[in-house]
């Protein structure tokens, strides 16, 4: 099969969405839609954790409860098609994420083992290296393997800016400003 014919190429859009996705459910604190994005059978090597879908959104939910800003956004997305509903995709990821001081253990198992002191915001470059299989007309990852590239901690200033009132802002939450959004379009 052509890798740019006009199945591929849809198959492509689904990969990527998938995605994307994935990123809005992670920074939103979804867990639902989480389960969309992998097979039930799917398998997560996240550095930290390693194990199922189940498992790892039990880890988010824990390692996240305290965590008040993420930002997962992804780019240079590699698709190579193994066969007709198989995939291997390599996605860059940038993570930012603030860690208060009473999420210091969260940080520390990102961060080699040791709790920093106060908030701090964590930097990120990895890739996903994902298993993308399609069963039942959909893609949707198999496994996934977490490659951790580079990471920088950095203290928050105590005069570091806030959200100002009135203004929309990001919520880790179904009362997010998307959520709203979507509803009122009929699309949630």
């Amino acid at each position: 099969m052509n890798d740019y014919s006009p199945e591929r190429i849809a198959d492509r859009m689904q990969i990527q969405d998938t995605m994307y996705r994935w990123c809005r459910s992670v920074d939103r604190l979804d867990f639902d839609a989480m389960r969309t994005v992998f097979h039930p059978d799917a398998v997560d090597h996240h550095g930290a954790f390693d194990g199922g879908v189940e498992g790892l959104i039990d880890w988010i939910r824990n390692r996240h409860r305290n965590i008040p800003f993420s930002m997962h956004a992804v780019s240079n997305m590699l698709i190579e098609f193994a066969g007709p509903d198989l995939a291997l995709v390599e996605t860059y990821v940038r993570t930012t994420q603030r860690y208060p001081a009473e999420a210091a253990q969260a940080l520390a198992q990102l961060a080699g083992g040791k709790a920093p002191e106060g908030a701090m915001d964590l930097l990120t470059c990895s890739r996903y290296v994902d298993r993308f299989e399609r069963r039942n007309g959909e893609w949707k990852i198999l496994e996934r393997t977490l490659v951790a590239d580079w990471k920088q901690v950095v203290p928050v200033a105590a005069d570091a800016p806030k959200p100002v009132a009135g203004w929309a802002s990001g919520q880790r939450t179904q009362d997010d400003f998307i959520f709203q959004q979507r509803r009122a379009l009929g699309i949630a």
